[in-house]
């Protein structure tokens, strides 16, 4: 393992459960204590994307110790306007790997609404046909996931937007990414509802970077229906948390498990024109959450910095 202990530089950094991060001078130095699969897994997309200058650079990798040495980033408090980097940033990730890379990353995985279509039950409220909206597929694509773009793990300078903390990588769709503007950054600590001026901003940027335009509503929905976006990761477990949240409630650091479930509601009932059925689901589904639940207030300014 790289020797800390003999610079006197060395400062321990925050970090979550799954990793244990130094800074040492101008680099930095970070145990992924998870699980090997992690650790390779963030190896692995970092040297994928190394070309896109989005993520910091390689210096050394310690396989049997599960270490990695990094490139110090510069970090510049966020800007008002940080989403409009932040989705330059992932377009340019997402960009860094294509068919031919299939196989060096898992696939995204593609999300399961039977425990959301259980959950509008115990709700008692209509499904109302919109299940058949509520079919998803692998779409096919071979983008450069982050796994967790999450404030915090986003850095910003003159240059941009970059990333860190990439242990749950994948190869799949960009557009589940970028939705996380839109849908309130569902498998995060800080749930932001960006104004809609920043939000249609940021989504532009991240377009004409990738030099193409998509409807962003099915990648909203695949979020809508997973309970595993309710909870931090360590407990994604394979608990429905769904089911959980018909009688409970808890707290993740800045709203409640039902206050996120109202926001992605509220934005879903937004669709009727490309999912009439599942927009009408989700304004019946949030009129009921209103009336047995209390409501839950969603921020709209970044709380959490790098």
């Amino acid at each position: 393992m790289v020797d800390l202990w003999n610079s006197c530089s060395v400062e321990r950094l925050p970090s979550g459960v799954r990793s244990r991060v130094w800074a040492d001078g101008d680099r930095i130095v970070k145990q992924v204590v998870a699980d090997q699969a992690a650790f390779e897994r963030e190896l692995i997309a970092l040297r994928l994307a190394a070309h896109t200058g989005v993520v910091p650079r390689v210096l050394s990798a310690d396989h049997a110790e599960r270490t990695l040495v990094l490139e110090k980033l510069r970090s510049d408090p966020p800007r008002e306007d940080w989403v409009v980097d932040y989705a330059r940033g992932l377009a340019r990730l997402h960009d860094a790997t294509g068919p031919e890379h299939a196989g060096l990353l898992p696939r995204q995985v593609v999300p399961d609404p039977t425990p959301f279509l259980r959950f509008v039950r115990a709700m008692e409220v209509e499904i109302g046909g919109a299940e058949e909206e509520l079919v998803f597929e692998d779409t096919g694509k071979f983008d450069l996931l982050h796994g967790d773009p999450c404030a915090g793990n986003d850095m910003y300078s003159p240059q941009g937007a970059r990333f860190v903390d990439l242990e749950n990588a994948a190869l799949g769709d960009g557009l589940t990414e970028v939705v996380y503007v839109r849908i309130g950054f569902p498998t995060c600590a800080t749930v932001t509802e960006t104004p809609r001026e920043l939000r249609e901003a940021a989504e532009q940027a991240y377009f004409e970077e990738r030099g193409f335009t998509a409807p962003l509503e099915d990648a909203c929905l695949r979020w809508f229906v997973q309970g595993d976006a309710l909870v931090q990761r360590a407990e994604r477990d394979g608990t429905d948390h769904l089911a959980r949240v018909v009688d409970e409630d808890w707290f993740w650091y800045s709203t409640t498990a039902r206050g996120r479930l109202m926001y992605r509601a509220r934005v879903v009932a937004t669709f009727t024109e490309t999912h009439p059925r599942v927009s009408a689901l989700a304004a019946r589904l949030l009129e009921r959450m209103g009336q047995v639940w209390e409501p839950r207030p969603i921020g709209t300014v970044r709380t959490h910095v790098s």
